[in-house]
């Protein structure tokens, strides 16, 4: 995990969180920020939102491969990829309960649509999944089914996306990434196109925001599409942060490559 001073853009690692594989949602609860992690058992990681201080960790009983959370009623919404489901639990004292299953995709019980993306705000849950896949053993590559759901109203928003990831409200104005296509776009049109698998956002005032992009694969050069981190191909792209204008222009670009290949979410800490 990293912090990026918003003012000067320098980067820093931040203390105590070396080492952990598979950091995926990020989220705010009051005073704490609450990471999920995809160890063995799935699991979320507190820190102090003041100090950036781990607190604790709590396991996430039920939930497989656990992507962006969110919170939600008395704790968190969880997209549960592993089980094809989004998943709520009761949030108190540090420790995670009460596990409920707020929607299923599909009736499988694993990763059939890549449930990933999830955001909340004024009472609605909204999520989004790469569709159906052509076998078990591909990695959507080729999956143009992405849709946005919404999950209280029980109904599709959009559908026919390329790899639908960070499903984020700025205000009333819902947008996303569509990693496969480089794109970060509003639900009626693209915004911008950037130099990578776009994945991660946060708002950053009233008309710009930040997207990252991560370290993708292409297996052609006559095509601009952009697989998924872990397809088979060859690398293509930058892991980087990027400050883009709600209108289309990128302000900045703030190179990541040091510290890594892929970002999953970005999580503003006034």
């Amino acid at each position: 995990m990293l912090v990026v001073d918003a003012r000067s853009w320098e980067v820093t690692p931040l203390a105590g969180t070396a080492g952990r594989m598979g950091t995926t949602g990020l989220c705010r609860i009051g005073g704490e920020i609450l990471a999920a992690v995809q160890s063995v058992e799935p699991a979320v990681v507190v820190l102090d939102a003041r100090t950036l201080e781990v607190r604790g960790e709590s396991p996430l009983p039920g939930a497989l491969d656990v992507h962006s959370i969110a919170p939600w009623g008395e704790g968190i919404a969880v997209a549960s990829s592993g089980t094809d489901e989004v998943l709520g639990y009761r949030y108190r004292d540090g420790r995670f309960s009460d596990r409920t299953v707020l929607w299923a995709a599909t009736g499988a019980g694993k990763d059939t649509v890549h449930v990933n993306g999830l955001t909340a705000h004024g009472g609605r849950l909204i999520c989004c999944a790469f569709g159906p896949r052509r076998s078990e053993s591909d990695l959507w590559s080729g999956s143009e089914r992405g849709y946005v759901y919404d999950v209280g109203h029980g109904r599709v928003l959009l559908e026919g996306l390329g790899h639908p990831h960070s499903v984020t409200f700025f205000g009333d104005q819902l947008l996303l990434c569509e990693s496969s296509r480089r794109s970060f776009r509003s639900m009626e049109r693209p915004i911008a196109t950037l130099d990578g698998y776009t994945r991660g956002v946060a708002r950053l005032g009233e008309a710009s925001a930040v997207v990252a992009t991560s370290r993708g694969r292409v297996r052609s050069r006559s095509t601009a599409r952009l697989l998924n981190p872990a397809d088979e191909g060859r690398d293509a792209g930058e892991c980087a942060l990027h400050v883009v204008e709600l209108a289309g222009t990128v302000r900045r670009t703030v190179p990541l490559a040091a510290y890594g290949r892929e970002v999953y979410d970005v999580l503003w800490v006034g």
